[in-house]
């Protein structure tokens, strides 16, 4: 918190060094029922307010953004109820994705001097400052600790599907996400220290904030558990033939779009994602008629044949042949596709919140 505070107060007094605009900051206490998380407590938070104008500005302080993770903040930007016209504020936003960010309506600050305000009679849209310090692109491995890192998000997923495990030993923990001994005391290291764990008494340990930490392990989980999966492209030519195939015929789970429209009969898929074990692949491929797609061709329907993470068993969701909704999220939050941010909102609240 002491980090997020220090964040906005820079980034309030970049706005106003440059624009002369007198923007203050105020606290309230803002209404989270109707967040992306179904939280229904309330929380001092900040917000902006603009002089000469009758707005104030919500503020939703993000450490920091890049490509990875930006989907699924717009995603949870949008869930905020409109009237509150929340602004994003970071550390800091570069050009790229501040198009994006623009692109989505959605207003933002950073420590470096970047600033979109579009609240009538005030528009500000000011672009290309570089942070104090040279910025790069900081990858994961510098940002998260133990528990974030490609191995330790395996152990992250099991204790969101499977909480009770937080009190099992540390040989059980490891068999069940498949990862050396080592690294469960490295992962439960750093997530006491981060306070993801904590002692209760008679109770044992628990997972302190849930949410937290999922929001947590789904900012890293493209570039630190997605892009490790061994996966295959492949293009399909008749989408409702391969609708019609039972994934469990092959030991598969159907993950993706076809999942969430399967759990929540919303989303009609148009790509498809398959978690299939390697010696159920040429079988699968066969049955699908699926092909490999030409260089540079533009593929209609895509289909991923991703490697599980895990057993099957341990992914399987709550229908037969369906991967488990945290997985089917992240799929979705993760795409290109703007289809599955509204199919995802609804897949979590069903299932994850």
């Amino acid at each position: 918190m002491v980090k997020e505070k220090g964040i906005v107060n820079t980034a309030v007094e970049q706005l106003n060094k440059q624009t002369k605009l007198g923007a203050e900051l105020t606290f309230l206490e803002r209404d989270l029922t109707k967040n992306l998380t179904k939280t229904t407590a309330k929380e001092v938070d900040r917000q902006l307010a603009l002089p000469k104008t009758q707005t104030t500005l919500n503020i939703e302080c993000k450490k920091w953004i890049n490509k990875a993770n930006l989907p699924r903040l717009i995603l949870q930007m949008k869930a905020y109820d409109p009237d509150l016209q929340t602004m994003l504020v970071t550390d800091y936003v570069n050009p790229n994705l501040a198009e994006q960010l623009k692109e989505q309506g959605i207003q933002f600050l950073d420590t470096a001097g970047n600033a979109f305000i579009n609240q009538l009679p005030v528009y500000i849209d000011i672009q290309g400052n570089k942070p104090a310090k040279s910025h790069q692109d900081v990858t994961l491995t510098k940002q998260i600790g133990k528990a974030f890192q490609p191995k330790g998000m395996k152990v992250v997923f099991m204790l969101l599907t499977q909480p009770e495990l937080v009190n099992a030993p540390m040989r059980t923990i490891a068999d069940t996400a498949e990862v050396a001994l080592g690294t469960v005391k490295q992962v439960m290291d750093d997530l006491h220290y981060q306070r993801f764990i904590v002692q209760k008494g008679e109770k044992g340990k628990v997972v302190a904030d849930k949410n937290a930490l999922l929001d947590k392990w789904l900012d890293a989980y493209p570039e630190n558990m997605q892009a490790k999966f061994n996966q295959t492209l492949y293009a399909t030519s008749n989408p409702e033939q391969l609708k019609a195939i039972d994934a469990g015929d092959y030991g598969g789970l159907w993950g993706g779009e076809l999942a969430a429209e399967r759990y929540d009969h919303y989303l009609n898929a148009k790509d498809f994602l398959i978690y299939l074990v390697p010696y159920q692949k040429q079988a699968f491929l066969r049955a699908a008629r699926l092909r490999k797609p030409a260089v540079n061709e533009v593929i209609d329907h895509k289909v991923m044949v991703v490697e599980p993470p895990f057993e099957n068993k341990k992914i399987q969701g709550e229908q037969a042949g369906l991967a488990h909704p945290l997985l089917v999220y992240a799929n979705l939050v993760t795409s290109t596709d703007p289809r599955n941010m509204d199919a995802a909102k609804r897949l979590y609240d069903e299932y994850l919140a």
